[in-house]
């Protein structure tokens, strides 16, 4: 089944001086306008049967390519970061439950998690990009967008089963995650269906 649709990313809110064609003036101040944002696509699945429910939720998209230049994040699904939190604790790819997995696909742009929500259990399924490599923070030109969709795995015992779900995108502001003062690190954060 088709769920949402998912972009996630780390990109300055209002295109850089330098990303700008040629000729094109800057406004004074315009600096001041913009910040960094970091985006993740937050899922969250509550299984209303009095039975446990394996889904696996699978993530289709189109990595960037930019011929003649540098290739901008992602180039594979190493460069995301994911979690799965059913029971209150976050467990992230090391653990099975919540590992994002390639699919063998001809355009290598597809990865399913697979994890079971006890009976009238609901579970938080997180991706965003990859905030562990701080490269992907300093570049902030991580841009990735797709679309989701769920399916009854095969190891849930049950042919159909009934799921409540909520797509989400949820982003942090930032100018500068090294300054000294709150002003100057500028955080801020906003969620949107």
């Amino acid at each position: 089944m088709l769920v949402s649709t998912f972009e996630v990313l780390v990109k300055p809110q209002l295109p850089r001086a330098s990303d700008l064609p040629p000729g094109v003036p800057v406004p004074p101040g315009l600096g001041n306008l913009s910040r960094n944002v970091l985006q993740g696509y937050f899922l969250t699945i509550a299984n209303v049967n009095f039975f446990p429910v394996t889904v696996s939720v699978v993530f289709t998209l189109k990595f960037p390519e930019n011929p003649g230049g540098a290739i901008p994040s992602p180039v594979n699904f190493d460069d995301f970061l994911n979690a799965v939190d059913i029971s209150g604790v976050n467990l992230f790819a090391a653990n099975p439950s919540a590992k994002l997995v390639p699919e063998v696909v001809p355009q290598n742009n597809k990865a399913r998690i697979t994890f079971t929500l006890p009976e009238n259990g609901t579970g938080l399924l997180i991706l965003q990009p990859n905030i562990l490599n701080s490269q992907i923070i300093t570049d902030a030109n991580f841009e990735a967008r797709g679309y989701v969709e769920i399916f009854l795995s095969s190891l849930s015992g049950s042919d159909e089963a009934t799921l409540l779900i909520t797509p989400e995108q949820r982003g942090t502001f930032f100018k500068d995650l090294n300054g000294a003062t709150p002003a100057e690190v500028g955080l801020d954060q906003i969620a949107y269906a």
